[in-house]
């Protein structure tokens, strides 16, 4: 089975750039024209749900994305407006939390883990 036939999603990317600083000289976020329509494969990895006896439960939710080797993707990007294959749009925002490293010649594909913005 090719790739081409697993990215069956489309998303928006934003990669982070240099930004400027602050009145209190601290960083602020930037980032770069988006990509659009970038194929993708969105998967959703594991859910947690953590509760104790101070804080109200809260569920936690890791995702994968995979797209094509060429595709410019760093960490700390931005991931939204990911189209499902029915058609349906996923409005949250993701977070590029790490990518798994592939080595070798035939880097034909990069996948990442996520985290939701809430």
């Amino acid at each position: 089975m090719s790739l081409d036939s697993q990215l069956i999603h489309m998303c928006v990317i934003e990669n982070p750039t240099v930004g400027s600083t602050n009145a209190y000289n601290n960083a602020v976020p930037a980032y770069a024209l988006p990509l659009e329509n970038v194929r993708c494969r969105l998967i959703e990895d594991q859910e947690l749900v953590k509760t104790d006896e101070v804080s109200e439960g809260y569920v936690k939710s890791v995702y994968k994305l995979m797209v094509l080797g060429n595709v410019d993707l760093q960490e700390k990007a931005k991931i939204s407006s990911v189209t499902l294959e029915d058609g349906t749009v996923i409005s949250d925002k993701f977070e590029v939390a790490s990518l798994l490293v592939r080595r070798g010649r035939q880097a034909h594909h990069k996948t990442a883990t996520l985290e939701r913005i809430s």
